[in-house]
């Protein structure tokens, strides 16, 4: 049976609209027609879930409520880090779930512990660019009430990790007395794809309401501190699964220089560029999604592989084949402020770190652990160097990724979490 033309022409199209179209153009047309279905893409559901049991209904206690600024399923990064270490160390955690064809439409359990949350009212489309209000806010406050009721909500921390949820989370905390903690993940009104405007009114209103300030970097603490108030600093940190790899075993004059992350604007293939062909006997290897401008910038260039998009749980294989990882990132107001997950997992491997020198970076590179680099000669020099550092570099490396695993990082935040309820509670005078 010959194949429909369609069925290889509808993908074509889908693409072409993503490479011409504007993005605000691309999101009305994505709120009024099911895009994905007409063309034929089909986007992979959230695997391992399982329906909620009776026990987690009936549970009781503190519990933890993720207002996410990305999916569940999209990449395992800080807010599925955290949350699933705040399961371990016995909270009730859930995670909003907003609608997409790739999301489960009705309440669901992941393998970590955590519970998903459907919000229907509001799409993966809507926080980047648009006001929470109107009838999705209400909505979002009525599924809100309903998962109350039904899974027992009473202490309730709401963890914000972008200021689109400012809104939802003010009458929340109005109607029930939950405590509102907005955990700053970026300079959100910095990514190209962000209506800037929405994101910075919200945020400037959460850093004088909330109940906790969070910062993943000093940079954004910086940010913060500016409403008056001192923000909680709680950087990125490493996944122990990353520390069984063996330590690296570089082979001059051939190094294998890795990457994983998103591949964006922020990305700066111009230096890659330029210091594959300085090193054409190393190879690069890139994991993420790239960009249509990215794919042509390294289109052609013998030793740079781009490897596209990898599960969770492929890296620790591929970071077992890097000598060094590279952080070759342009200096903007985005990476200034961002505290890469991948520098603590490279290093809970004892792979060497070579980025650009962004700000959020400098306290890393103070103690030896990230060499900074701004040009491609000063990228080789300090790959180089690194190369040569061998088994006591990994050690120190390792030393700290131990003492920087997100399980620390959980347990100082329910210990903010913790201090907030306390504060609320009267103090009663013991009988002598």
């Amino acid at each position: 049976m010959n194949p429909d033309p369609g069925e290889k022409l509808r993908p074509r199209l889908y693409a072409w609209g993503r490479r011409t179209l504007p993005l605000g153009l691309r999101r009305k047309v994505r709120r009024l027609l099911p895009v994905e279905r007409l063309f034929g893409v089909r986007k992979p559901r959230i695997q391992g879930l399982s329906p909620v049991s009776s026990a987690q209904t009936a549970a009781s206690g503190r519990a933890v409520v993720f207002l996410p600024v990305i999916s569940w399923s999209y990449r395992w990064q800080r807010p599925q880090q955290m949350a699933a270490a705040l399961v371990r160390r016995g909270l009730r955690v859930f995670y909003a779930s907003l609608k997409a064809a790739s999301e489960p439409v009705r309440e669901a359990a992941d393998p970590s512990g955590v519970i998903l949350l459907p919000i229907r009212a509001i799409r993966w489309e809507d926080p980047p660019d648009r006001r929470l209000r109107g009838r999705a806010l209400e909505a979002a406050e009525e599924a809100f009430e309903k998962y109350r009721n039904r899974f027992r909500l009473r202490d309730v921390a709401l963890l914000l990790e972008t200021p689109f949820w400012e809104p939802l989370a003010a009458a929340l905390s109005r109607r029930f007395g939950w405590k509102v903690v907005f955990d700053c993940l970026d300079n959100y009104a910095e990514f190209a794809s962000n209506r800037a405007s929405a994101l910075r009114d919200a945020e400037a209103r959460l850093s004088r309401s909330a109940d906790l300030l969070v910062a993943s970097s000093s940079v954004l603490a910086e940010k913060l501190s500016a409403s008056g108030r001192s923000p909680l600093l709680l950087a990125n940190a490493c996944d122990e699964i990353f520390a069984s790899i063996p330590d690296p075993a570089p082979s001059a004059p051939t190094l294998r220089i890795g990457y994983a992350g998103a591949l964006e604007e922020w990305f700066d293939s111009a230096l890659v560029t330029e210091l594959a062909r300085r090193r054409p006997n190393w190879t690069f290897d890139l994991i993420g999604d790239p960009s249509d401008e990215i794919l042509e910038a390294l289109k052609g260039i013998p030793n740079v592989f781009l490897r596209g998009e990898k599960p969770y749980s492929e890296l620790p294989p591929y970071m077992k084949e890097f000598d060094v990882v590279a952080i070759p990132h342009r200096l903007t107001p985005l990476t200034h402020a961002a505290d890469h997950v991948k520098v603590y997992e490279s290093l809970a491997s004892g792979r060497a770190v070579v980025a650009t020198p962004t700000r959020a970076l400098e306290p890393l590179a103070e103690k030896g652990l990230v060499r900074l680099a701004s040009t491609a000669a000063e990228f080789e020099s300090a790959i180089l160097a690194c190369a040569a550092e061998g088994p006591d570099g990994a050690g120190r490396r390792r030393a700290f990724a131990r003492e920087n695993t997100w399980s620390h990082r959980a347990a100082d935040l329910e210990g903010a979490i913790s201090a907030l309820f306390a504060a609320e509670k009267p103090v009663t005078a013991s009988r002598a």
